[in-house]
């Protein structure tokens, strides 16, 4: 996993596996390389390319089992482009496979439920999202372990637009011990944007390990 300021170099190298994917012309393929290509698009914040590439990711996909992989990644993106009736369509058209698709650690109720919350807040309707905050599924086997820290992220960011600085607190520690154990850099820099100046303890905590994680991944 790595911190934001190296996510331009995943953009890069997935941007050259999606030359090879497509000169072998194989669907499956080349619906899975735009996909992770567009997900690192969208961490590096180049949001409309990501867009893009997920939309043709979503379209080239040969059957379902495909598309449920492509789709989330869309939602997110859409949803952070701030495109509201993109995202709007892709969760039905995702919720809609979640009955005749296997869940995956991305295609299941936990992680569409932070993907819905995110989704909500980016496209102005934070109301909505504080409504559904304590409606999280319960996590299963089959979700990643990153997916419940981007969770408790996510939820704290909902928290703190509530004005509920207690429910965020504590969210935020959660995910602050999760991160590290994890080592996962890019979360613990979204721990300390959350905090901002309403959090400093979780703030500060955040950065210092932050730091450590670096200098660790530096020598």
């Amino acid at each position: 996993m790595l911190p934001e300021e190296r996510l331009a170099t995943a953009a890069h190298w997935t941007a050259k596996s999606l030359e090879i994917a497509e000169y072998f012309e194989d669907a499956r393929m080349t619906s899975y390389v735009l996909r992770m290509h567009g997900n690192e698009l969208r961490k590096a914040n180049l949001r409309g390319a990501a867009v893009q590439r997920l939309c043709r990711a979503a379209a080239t996909a040969p059957d379902d089992t495909a598309r449920a992989a492509a789709l989330p990644l869309l939602a997110r993106a859409a949803g952070a482009l701030g495109n509201s009736a993109l995202f709007d369509r892709v969760m039905r058209e995702t919720e809609g496979l979640l009955d005749s698709v296997d869940h995956t650690s991305l295609f299941n109720p936990f992680s569409l439920h932070e993907i819905r919350l995110r989704g909500l807040v980016s496209t102005g309707r934070t109301r909505v999202a504080m409504q559904l905050v304590e409606n999280s599924p319960v996590p299963t086997t089959v979700v990643a372990p990153q997916w419940r820290v981007i969770e408790l992220v996510t939820v704290a960011h909902v928290q703190l637009l509530a004005d509920d600085r207690t429910g965020a607190a504590r969210s935020l520690d959660i995910a602050i011990r999760e991160a590290v154990t994890q080592r996962l850099p890019h979360q613990l820099q979204r721990i300390t944007r959350t905090a901002g100046t309403r959090l400093p303890t979780q703030h500060s905590t955040a950065s210092q390990l932050l730091d450590r994680i670096r200098r660790e991944m530096a020598a």
